[in-house]
């Protein structure tokens, strides 16, 4: 590739307003271990009925930045958590970088599913932790595809666990006019990478009717759906807790798929594909808090439309999970206070 046409790619690839959680901007090749890496995936024509989703990462990298100004920012060098009184300090800058978004081809679906997985893969293969913001949830494929390749690069012989936070198992093996790879087909797709552990997988949050095919597969191979009933009579500390028991059996490693959708579309209309009766706000906050606190190495959140909400509070609402998600690399125990 000609140098000038080089620069100008690595320019679009640049988001043009803020970045996530106001985190610097860098090159992947800088990205230390253990640091998250976000990529942004800013597509959404692989969705099947209401478009927008390509907006997400612009809105959460706007939410996020507005978290930090108008909450965080304001609060003093130690917090207190009023769940346990314990004391916490803002972190140092550089847990979070932001890497910008993958070169996006409209025209070829190919093309940009390759251009998001070699962003993923070159982060995981750094020791880093891929961050994927969508998009619609057909992303979840390019961007779990690509931390498949980067595990593979960086620990040959290591698999990975998976849940999926979802109102739709997302399991069809192919959609009408869109075929094989599209919003209803990623998790299907994610089942057949070669390191991951089929059996292992866990989705949380469906809603309503599924295919009796595709629940009988997950089954048969050993995965474990949990519905948002299961989530209200459970609740949903206790969903999480066995979610995770099941992911990470003889597994290090975690990948984690966010779609927003499986929240009740009450709270949240600003999304593609929208549900009744799924969980709420908090129930959501509360299966975070308990995967954020496991060895979780590769995260995709998906399906933030913010032109289906003119109120705004998809994105935010959206962009507080992803705090809950990231809250350890934002804030550490104030040591020095007795936190």
């Amino acid at each position: 590739m000609p140098a000038k046409n080089q620069a100008s790619q690595e320019l679009s690839m640049r988001p043009p307003g803020p970045t996530l959680f106001n985190a610097p901007f860098g090159s992947i090749d800088r990205l230390g271990e253990g640091v998250v890496g976000v990529v942004g995936m800013p597509t959404d024509w692989t969705h099947s009925s209401r478009i927008g989703a390509r907006e997400g990462p612009a809105a959460l990298r706007q939410a996020t930045t507005e978290l930090c100004r108008t909450v965080l920012d304001s609060l003093g060098e130690t917090v207190v958590d009023p769940r346990d009184r314990g004391l916490w300090r803002r972190a140092d800058c550089g847990n979070i970088v932001d890497c910008g978004d993958a070169p996006i081809d409209p025209a070829s679906v190919e093309i940009t599913t390759e251009a998001i997985a070699a962003m993923t893969e070159s982060v995981r293969a750094h020791g880093a932790i891929p961050l994927a913001l969508g998009g619609d949830h057909y992303n979840s494929y390019p961007a779990c595809l690509g931390y498949a390749r980067g595990l593979a690069k960086r620990h040959p012989n290591r698999r990975f666990g998976y849940i999926q936070i979802d109102g739709h198992l997302d399991f069809a093996d192919r959609l009408g006019a869109w075929g094989t790879h599209n919003h209803a087909t990623n998790g299907r797709r994610n089942a057949e990478l070669p390191n991951i552990e089929r059996s292992n997988m866990v989705w949380i949050g469906i809603t309503g009717w599924v295919d009796g095919d595709e629940l009988t597969l997950i089954e048969k191979m050993g995965g474990k759906i949990f519905s948002s009933g299961d989530v209200h009579e459970l609740g949903a500390k206790e969903v999480a807790r066995r979610a995770v028991a099941h992911a990470t059996r003889g597994c290090e490693s975690l990948y984690l798929s966010i779609d927003i959708d499986a929240m009740d579309a009450g709270f949240l209309p600003g999304t593609g594909s929208i549900v009744p009766s799924g969980i709420t706000p908090r129930q959501y906050c509360q299966i975070l808090d308990v995967i954020a606190q496991e060895n979780v190495d590769g995260i995709d959140i998906a399906e933030v439309a913010p032109s289906l909400d003119p109120s705004g509070r998809t994105e935010r609402i959206a962009a507080h999970l992803l705090y809950r998600v990231l809250r350890a690399r934002l804030f550490v125990p104030d040591t020095q206070n007795g936190g």
